[in-house]
This record gives C-alpha cells, structure tokens and sequence, in this order.
C-alpha cells in the first residue's frame, strides 16, 4: 500500500458549484478544481484513508466505476499545482493510466468526460482595483479612499484640513469652508 501525500497549509477554499476555487497565499496563485480533484482533495484533508478507499470513495460520489486512475491523474494535478505537502510522505508515481487512456475508458462506461482530474491554475492579482478612489471633496472615513491621500477632519477628501464635503456643516464658517464652495441656508455645504 502507497502512502498518500497530505495538503499544504495556508491553503483557502471556496465552493463553486461542484468546483472549488483555492487561493494559495504563499504563491499568491488561484486554482480551480474539478469535481474529481476537489473530491481527493477533501478526503486528503479528512486523513485516515487509503488509495483503495478514496477510490471507492469517488466512485461513490462522483457516480463512476472505481478506478485507481481518477485518483492518480488528481494526485498528478495537485502536486502539479503545488497544493500538496509533499513532506508527508515521497511523491507517489503515476499508475499505468495517462489520460488519453481514461477518456477512452470513461468513454466506454459513459462517463462524462467533465470528471477527469484538472486543476486550472491564475496568478492572483493585487486588490488594486477593489473599488475606485474618491476624487477631491467626497466624503470619507479613510486616506486610502481618497485619490489625494488625505481624508480630513471633516470626512472629505481633500488637501485642506478644513475643507468640509457635500452636506457637511458650514454654520458660522460660510461657504469657504465647503469644498463646493457654497454653504446652503447658512448652515449646509452643497
């Protein structure tokens, strides 16, 4: 009996209809798993399983014939991929099974070609663009929110300290102290 390999850690998943996304924040990489890949993935996670009993598993689950082949080509895409903490145990060698040869078979029992191991693999970008940046005299709780660099004391973006937003009271102060530069009834900044 082969050893299996266990997951590396600091790893995020997210559900995605019967894929999963993985964001690797050590690589700063995105990766999308199939249902099959997903599926070893989980059962790596739990522990205490054998390759003879992820492979029922997945047969199980994923509604297929047994094979040891799903679970070799899904080992093969997860240490491509890097996802696996190859610490744990040597890398385990691919069975006799490439997947040209799979596909031939699951064509033959009818099995839907969308089962075979992929993972499809992104670099992550930074949050850059996340949302926009608030241009001079928009409201503000932030620095970071504003295009200048400077959210004031009144919660305005703006150079001037003392430059108050739309809305922002101007009573006993005028309209100089709006960004807009009109103070409404004396006591509101247009």
């Amino acid at each position: 009996m082969k050893s299996l390999p266990g997951i590396r850690s600091g790893l995020l998943r997210h559900p995605l209809d019967q894929q999963v996304l993985v964001y690797d924040s050590r690589d700063d990489r995105v990766h999308l798993l199939d249902p099959t890949t997903a599926c070893v993935l989980d059962l790596l996670e739990e522990g205490g399983w054998t390759r003879e009993g992820i492979s029922a598993e997945l047969a199980v689950r994923l509604n297929v014939t047994p094979s040891d082949g799903f679970l070799s080509l899904a080992l093969d895409e997860l240490r491509k991929a890097d996802l696996l903490d190859e610490r744990v145990t040597a890398p385990s060698p691919l069975a006799d099974v490439n997947r040209r040869e799979l596909v031939r078979k699951l064509a033959m029992t009818g099995a839907a070609a969308f089962l075979i191991p992929t993972v499809m693999t992104l670099a992550a970008t930074p949050g850059y663009a996340q949302g926009t940046l608030s241009p001079n005299c928009a409201p503000c709780t932030a620095d970071a929110q504003c295009a200048i660099g400077n959210c004031n004391n009144f919660g305005a973006c703006s150079e001037n300290n003392g430059d108050r937003p739309t809305g922002g009271d101007c009573s006993g102060v005028g309209g100089g102290a709006c960004c807009s530069g009109v103070c409404l009834n004396n006591t509101t900044c247009a």
